[in-house]
């Protein structure tokens, strides 16, 4: 089977052209190998590769072994290594955070929640994908639906600001409850290729109506109010 067009073009323009192995620039010499033959057509089973690479990933023998053979999770791993190195400058510096603070500095009443997200560079547009996920003394509600879910495209045009907003599952917080929102911010670029952020939180005080900022969401699972301080 072969890859259809567009995978071809994707993987292509992500890589450059380099081999996805070697890291040598190809040019038209270069093939868009099935990671794993037989498999399917796509993009997660595509990879570009110079035609040496592509001559040594079929020519390991199970019966024969010499040296090491590429596994598929290998592949994928080098593959990811390349297309980030020729993709990561077309995205660019976002801001992102839970808030109360509205733009006319006055303050939202909990349980609505304010969510901004900032288009920080100077050239290229993005998509991202916003997916919010809400935490009370541990326990996850349920998923968020619309703009939140993590299924929508946002479109963030350069130096662009959105301020959105959203009601907290549950109503307001006893003093003694742990209140998170969990972030996950997925920035696609003009050639379509996913960027991943790390999943951050945001814990909210309920005396100061506002939110600190958790780098460690893990711990939040953990948390129960009579350890909240």
């Amino acid at each position: 089977m072969a890859f259809p067009v567009e995978v071809r073009t994707k993987v292509l323009l992500w890589s450059d052209r380099h081999c996805c192995l070697c890291k040598k620039p190809c040019g038209a010499n270069i093939e868009v190998h099935h990671i794993v033959p037989g498999g399917s057509d796509d993009i997660e089973n595509a990879i570009p590769l110079c035609f040496d690479c592509h001559g040594h990933v079929h020519h390991y023998s199970e019966e024969h072994p010499v040296g090491t053979k590429f596994k598929p999770e290998e592949i994928r791993a080098r593959r990811e290594q390349v297309y980030e190195d020729f993709t990561r400058h077309l995205i660019p510096a976002l801001h992102y955070e839970i808030t109360q603070l509205l733009p006319s500095n006055l303050r939202r009443s909990f349980p609505d929640v304010g969510f901004t997200i900032t288009h920080l560079g100077d050239s290229l547009p993005v998509q991202v994908r916003v997916k919010l996920e809400f935490l009370r003394n541990g326990t996850q509600s349920a998923p968020m639906q619309g703009h939140y879910s993590g299924n929508e495209l946002w479109h963030l045009n350069p130096h662009s600001n959105v301020f959105g907003h959203f009601e907290f599952p549950g109503g307001t917080p006893k003093d003694d409850d742990v209140i998170a929102v969990l972030a996950n911010v997925a920035v696609i670029d003009v050639y379509a290729r996913k960027h991943e952020n790390l999943r951050v939180a945001w814990v909210y005080m309920p005396k100061e109506n506002d939110w600190y900022f958790e780098p460690c969401p893990s711990v939040l699972t953990k948390i129960s109010p009579a350890g909240a301080g």
